[in-house]
């Protein structure tokens, strides 16, 4: 990378010179400032050149040129330190601009193994991960079973109605321009996890395997792993199982019609009192500022457990997604502005999460769980249709009562609400 406007070596017939012009250097003399004599401020403020800010007057053994400039000093350095100057200024950085910004390093490893996911296999509460290198081996690598399950539901080609936390972080993604671009697995400590690469490696995350390989299979991205990795749990067995089709996600798998109550222009701020269960089944219930109306809604037992974790103040693996998906956040400079229920469509909420990033809103499509989850991680306000709760809220004084001082339950225990829960 060379100065402008600077030599770039020595030609026995260049002189450096000191003009006799009368033109003055404006910093004063040379030993006032340690510059020796002919090097001259450069007059372009805008110019790029930070270290190079001095010009080298030269001179060729011309007589005409000579008698132009006046006479000549030759400069009081020893020849071989100025050549130690003019070498480092050429080799520092700032210098030019030219080359573009190198990237920040990284501890990814230098060889990798590329992997295709074929299945998930169950047994109790684990899950494992069949995978399959180029060469035809396969493995097993344990994982999550909450995204394990969506997981293999969308391996079976299984149609969900909303789009899931990962299709939102995905989409996230895509409108704060910080997409994934890889998925790798490693081992660390001899616990296998995935770092999720950010803007083409420029961010990473660490990741649980369930969370990765979901990313990987709902957005496309290349699934890679170390070679101990793949030391540690693939074996030599050529797999039996086809390979499933990994791609990027279209879409919602099918557009609601419209809704059967419609979000009105107000909404009425609520906040999370906890979860309860009734007849096997887990609502969050969220109740106004004044404690008068509440709003229970359903969800599934992975997302009450998150949810739970979070509202609780607890760090575990069950609010892995959530976690991520704030970490991811964090990364893009991104903060969740609220998380609003919105209308009721097919006897299913929706929601909608707002995000403020570089002072502009990004409103997602959201689930009303994934929605308030990640409010309450974030702090961010939770609010609901005016005229939704007037239609479908319920008196809070039982919900109230329930999550009274003194009576609210484990971390790990969701209390039964009764008959009193409205469906």
């Amino acid at each position: 990378m060379q100065c402008r406007e600077q030599p770039t070596g020595f030609d026995p017939g260049v002189k450096l010179i000191e003009t006799q012009l009368g033109h003055q250097d404006p910093f004063g003399p040379a030993d006032n400032h340690g510059r020796p004599p002919g090097f001259f401020r450069r007059s372009d403020k805008n110019s790029q050149d930070n270290c190079c800010q001095y010009k080298v007057m030269h001179l060729r053994d011309d007589p005409k040129e000579r008698a132009r400039l006046g006479s000549a000093m030759l400069l009081p350095y020893p020849f071989p330190m100025l050549r130690l100057i003019l070498l480092l200024c050429l080799l520092l950085p700032a210098c030019g601009h030219d080359a573009p910004p190198s990237a920040p390093p990284s501890d990814a490893p230098a060889e990798t193994v590329p992997l295709t996911l074929l299945d998930f296999e169950f047994s109790g509460d684990f899950a494992r991960a069949l995978l399959q290198t180029p060469d035809g081996r396969s493995g097993a690598v344990p994982s999550e079973p909450c995204p394990a399950g969506t997981i293999d539901l969308h391996l079976d080609d299984f149609a969900f109605p909303r789009p899931l936390t990962h299709d939102l972080m995905l989409a996230a993604a895509e409108r704060l321009a910080l997409p994934i671009s890889s998925v790798l697995l490693e081992l660390s400590d001899g616990i296998p996890h995935a770092h999720v690469a950010l803007g083409g490696g420029l961010n990473e995350l660490k990741a649980t395997i369930g969370d990765g390989l979901a990313l990987h299979q709902r957005s496309g991205v290349p699934l890679i792993a170390t070679p101990e990795l793949v030391a540690a749990y693939v074996d030599t067995t050529t797999a039996s199982k086809s390979v499933a089709p990994v791609g990027a996600a279209t879409g919602n798998p099918r557009d609601p019609p419209s809704a059967r109550r419609a979000q009105g222009g107000a909404f009425v701020p609520m906040r999370m009192i906890g979860i309860v269960q009734a007849g096997g089944e887990l609502a969050v219930v969220l109740v106004d500022l004044d404690d008068q109306r509440a709003f229970p809604f359903f969800i599934g037992f992975c997302q009450a457990a998150s949810i739970n974790a979070i509202f609780t103040r607890l760090t575990a693996r069950e609010a892995s997604t959530h976690f991520l998906f704030h970490d991811f956040l964090t990364a893009a400079g991104a903060t969740v502005a609220r998380a609003r229920v919105t209308q009721l469509r097919e006897d299913m909420y929706i929601g909608e999460l707002s995000l403020s990033h570089r002072g502009q809103t990004v409103v997602l499509d959201a689930r009303p769980s994934d929605a308030v989850a990640l409010a309450l991680h974030s702090g961010g306000a939770i609010e609901i249709a005016a005229d939704l709760l007037a239609a479908v809220g319920e008196d809070a004084s039982a919900y109230v009562e329930l999550f009274a001082a003194g009576k609210r339950p484990a971390a790990d225990l969701f209390p039964e609400a009764g008959d009193f829960l409205a469906r």
